[in-house]
């Protein structure tokens, strides 16, 4: 097993000037949260606290990223070969199949629905039905994973941040309002 260090990346890297482009935005961004509003009177550090931290942690990844793009990397010979598993591939994979549709027609539904029923109502049945699209057949593990998300944002979003989410029209407007009510 050959090994040699290689400088890979550089200026002349898609993926270096990926990584510029990311810092660029995400400085923008957090340029423009200075735009907020200051401290509110139910939440003292203001609205522009979370947005900043999930900024924060997307520059650090994207700092990161582009420093390793400048750093000596192990190239192995082998690399160039190409991976059994890509031979063993079937003929026949180039289809679209109906879960891949899923996949992405799944979260529009949910967001017209949630907008018309509620966040409270309309996420646990995305949760399980998305993860059923990704392979996950066992329905014990799929009501565990989706119910168990479900009461995780909840806590995030309402008891942590203190972060309205769409209550839905109508009757479902009320309906989630009571469910909230039951929560807090």
């Amino acid at each position: 097993m050959s090994q040699k260090l290689a400088r890979t990346g550089g200026w002349h890297d898609r993926v270096t000037w990926e990584a510029v482009g990311w810092v660029c935005v995400i400085l923008v961004v957090f340029w423009l949260s200075f735009d907020f509003d200051g401290p509110l009177p139910h939440y003292p550090p203001g609205a522009a606290l979370w947005p900043r931290i999930v900024l924060a942690g997307m520059g650090i990844a994207a700092a990161v990223l582009l420093v390793s793009r400048f750093m000596p990397q192990t190239i192995r010979d082998e690399a160039k070969a190409t991976p059994e598993y890509i031979e063993e591939a079937p003929e026949d994979l180039s289809g679209v199949s109906w879960r891949t549709v899923g996949v992405f027609v799944l979260p529009i539904v949910w967001v017209y629905a949630m907008h018309k029923m509620g966040f409270l109502l309309v996420t646990p049945f995305f949760l399980i039905a998305f993860t059923w699209l990704m392979g996950v057949t066992r329905w014990r593990t799929l009501l565990l994973f989706g119910f168990g998300f479900y009461a995780m944002l909840v806590v995030v979003f309402y008891k942590l941040i203190f972060t309205p989410l769409p209550m839905g029209a109508g009757f479902f407007h009320s309906l989630n309002g009571e469910i909230l009510a039951v929560i807090q």
